[in-house]
């Protein structure tokens, strides 16, 4: 039986959900009856799930196993994004609730994870007409690592009309504070810092932070099996690669630092259906690095309403190559480096043709094989999946001399590839590691050992030392302002710290809760001359 919460159809604590997720959404009339019915709901895996009232659901331990669907309802295609409304309240480990093709493999619209820190809330799904055409099932599965069991319960599928046509790619969102997350002082006194301000590209994603998967421990053990690159199939049988898993966001942030007080504000928020990795201007336009493809926007202050990332538009490059894509880096005023955890490859990009005009793997002596891969062949289509990947290359950055640096999380390595494709292994061990830079001097390399929340610096001499260590269990990205200033992503805490090594301090943290789940990457933005 459906709840009713009020006469006007809306949820009273949809709000927060919708907040973060579909700003550009109203619900409006609810459709009865809607595309999903709780009471049609069908186990999967052997998982356990009542059938009467409100929906128990337990899960099987196994991450990722789906637990329960409920069957689409075939009904007249619709011409306006339809937005269905699930109430949960996850009891233990975590949960995914997402929409799939009749496949039971392609997910429609981005998966919302849930956990018992959401309490009693509301999952909102945004479905267009194109999605509504193919849908299939609304299904729940186990999000939690760690062979723990998840459990919710279900308690009412409901779907509004919100008048509008389209899900658009690209939607500008209001801007919301940034508050300080504390003070962290290793020392007593002023800083008396001159007053600098700093613009940044952050990245955002929906997924949430999952500890069971993010030690070191688990990923060494992960990669650890020296036969996970035998016996594969065929290249032409490999899946494509699981699409809208996850939205994402990007923010375009000035950092104000005077004296020893520092405070970010956000000039230009954006939220996309689809996870944007990472984002760095070129030549004066903003390259955002999605999982699959690029996309390029004139200015910093383009307008987004015609903006289409569909296959084949002017806004979108592709290439063969282009899957689990996590960097872009810009070389000059039309060229990018791009890192490709899917091929284990960099691809050199070149703006004005749209094309990738060089690309580089990680060599088979080194690495292991997997598929000889030839430009030819898409990981679009068949996606190299993380655990028969050479490395999980994901991040490649300019060296400045037609070569660039590399760092890949499974063995933890930090490798520089030079202008000719020879290779040298510059650092091993640091599993996880990511965001390898030079130094904005050429003189030095840094990257986050991202397991252990610490900086670390490569010198020239081969030694890798700690500049910084944070308490987060994920450090996700670092990025170098100035000589001595340094910005932290804490993926774990959805913060941003700030802090001076000349001085051994940690000037303050910025949580980024406002603004959603959860921070990924972030760029300093220096004009190009």
């Amino acid at each position: 039986m459906l709840r009713v919460w009020c006469q006007t159809g809306r949820l009273p604590f949809l709000e927060p959900a919708a907040a973060r997720e579909g700003r550009h959404l109203t619900m409006q009339k609810e459709i009865i009856p809607g595309l999903f019915a709780l009471a049609e709901v069908e186990s999967l895996n052997q998982s356990q799930v009542s059938v009467s009232g409100p929906i128990d659901i337990i899960t099987r331990p196994e991450q990722w196993s789906f637990a329960a669907a409920f069957p689409f309802r075939p009904r007249a295609l619709s011409e306006e994004v339809l937005l269905v409304a699930v109430e949960v309240e996850v009891h233990r480990g975590r949960i995914g609730i997402g929409c799939v093709h009749t496949d039971f493999k392609t997910y429609l619209a981005a998966e919302k994870e849930c956990g018992p820190e959401e309490g009693h809330t509301v999952v909102d799904l945004s479905l267009g007409p194109s999605e509504i055409a193919d849908c299939g099932w609304l299904v729940i599965r186990n999000t939690a690592g760690s062979g723990q069991s998840s459990g919710v319960t279900v308690r009412s599928i409901r779907t509004f009309r919100t008048g509008v046509r389209r899900i658009p790619d690209l939607v500008e969102v209001e801007p919301a504070p940034i508050p300080q997350a504390g003070f962290r002082s290793r020392r007593v006194g002023s800083l008396s810092r001159r007053a600098a301000t700093f613009h940044l590209l952050l990245t955002h994603t929906s997924r949430k932070w999952d500890g069971s998967a993010c030690s070191r421990e688990y990923l060494s053990q992960r990669y650890a099996d020296p036969g996970r690159l035998s016996d594969l199939p065929p290249f032409d049988q490999l899946a494509p690669p699981a699409d809208h898993l996850y939205s994402g966001g990007l923010s375009l942030l000035e950092l104000n630092i005077d004296g020893d007080s520092a405070s970010l504000v956000a000039r230009r928020s954006i939220d996309s259906p689809y996870k944007i990795q990472h984002a760095a201007m070129a030549g004066g336009r903003v390259v955002l690095c999605f999982e699959n493809f690029l996309a390029v926007l004139p200015s910093a202050d383009a307008r987004l309403e015609n903006v289409d990332l569909g296959p084949g538009s002017p806004w979108r490059i592709d290439d063969n190559w282009f899957g689990g894509l996590h960097t872009v880096f810009a070389i000059n005023r039309d060229l990018c480096l791009v890192s490709s955890s899917s091929a284990d490859a960099v691809l050199w990009v070149d703006l004005a043709s749209r094309k990738a005009i060089r690309r580089w793997r990680l060599p088979s002596e080194l690495y292991g094989r997997n598929y000889d891969l030839l430009p030819s062949m898409s990981v679009n289509r068949h996606h190299i999946p993380n655990d028969i990947q050479l490395g999980h290359l994901n991040c490649a950055f300019p060296d400045g001399k037609g070569g660039c640096y590399v760092s890949t999380l499974a063995q933890g390595d930090i490798g520089r590839m030079d202008e000719r494709g020879g290779y040298a292994l510059l650092a091993r061990g640091y599993v996880g590691c990511h965001g390898i830079r030079a130094t904005p001097d050429g003189r030095g390399l840094y990257f986050s050992d991202s397991c252990n929340g610490a900086l670390m610096q490569l010198d020239p001499d081969g030694s890798v030392r700690q500049l910084w260590a944070t308490e987060s269990q994920w450090l996700h990205d670092a990025e170098q302002l100035d000589s001595d200033l340094f910005l932290l992503c804490l993926g774990d805490r959805n913060e941003l710290a700030l802090v001076d090594l000349a001085n051994g301090e940690e000037l303050c943290r910025f949580s980024l809760a406002n603004r959603g789940v959860n921070v990924q990457f972030v760029s300093v933005i220096r004009e190009w001359n």
